[in-house]
């Protein structure tokens, strides 16, 4: 069968590919673009311009700039398991362990489990590579595209089915009530206010920026938050 070679231009955007990573570069400078300026607001031409990249590089690797959009979704995903990738596995292979008749998760346990992963996402979100993140999810909320979908099933709601798991012991209800669900949010919620509150969080604590000891103390606050969830009418011990 005939192979048809490749045309000059096409050649141009492998070699480079292979050369300077021209993929990775579309994909952070859309991440960053598109959470400051939203997806009509990022053209294609200044996409290229922010990654340093030919233009022709967005439709040679992702079809058109919603694919680029889609794929930074995607992108979010992988760095987001990666940065709480170990724990996330721990937790998820425990849960495998107690459903398939192995030692059942008790509320000791469960609070243990759910600090280490509260504490995992206050580290995540005090970091400042989290705020470029946070700008496109931000944005994903407030008008929901296929990315979110995305985000939602690729991390978020896997995260969502641990914590509820977690929480449904701590409080002796069904996983996925309307309790349980309502106190996972209000958990999660109080988590990524140390990101999205930066700006509040600085004069508050007058703090001139989030360094070592600021993510210390922040990380510390995850224990109290885990402690304050128990059944109604029960005092926390």
């Amino acid at each position: 069968m005939e192979v048809m070679a490749k045309t000059p231009s096409a050649r141009s955007v492998d070699d480079a590919a292979r050369n300077d990573g021209t993929r990775e570069k579309l994909l952070l400078a859309a991440l960053e673009l598109f959470g400051q300026y939203g997806f009509e607001g990022a053209s294609t031409r200044r996409l290229a311009e922010q990654a340093g990249v030919n233009l022709q590089a967005i439709n040679y690797y992702f079809v058109n700039k919603r694919g680029l959009y889609n794929a930074v979704a995607d992108y979010l995903i992988e760095r987001l398991q990666n940065r709480v990738g170990e724990r996330r596995r721990m937790v998820l292979e425990r849960f495998a362990e107690a459903q398939s008749g192995g030692r059942p998760i008790d509320a000791t346990e469960a609070r243990g489990i759910l600090t280490l992963l509260a504490e995992a996402m206050l580290t995540l979100f005090a970091d400042d590579e989290s705020a470029v993140w946070v700008r496109y999810m931000v944005r994903e909320q407030a008008e929901p595209t296929e990315a979110f979908d995305r985000i939602y099933a690729g991390f978020m709601q896997p995260m969502l089915a641990a914590v509820h798991h977690l929480v449904g012991i701590l409080l002796n209800a069904e996983p996925m009530s309307e309790q349980v669900r309502l106190r996972t949010l209000s958990l999660v919620g109080s988590l990524i206010i140390y990101r999205v509150g930066r700006a509040t969080i600085l004069r508050e604590m007058d703090w001139s920026a989030v360094g070592p000891e600021q993510v210390a103390a922040i990380r510390g606050i995850a224990a109290d938050l885990v402690a304050s969830i128990h059944p109604i009418g029960e005092i926390a011990s």
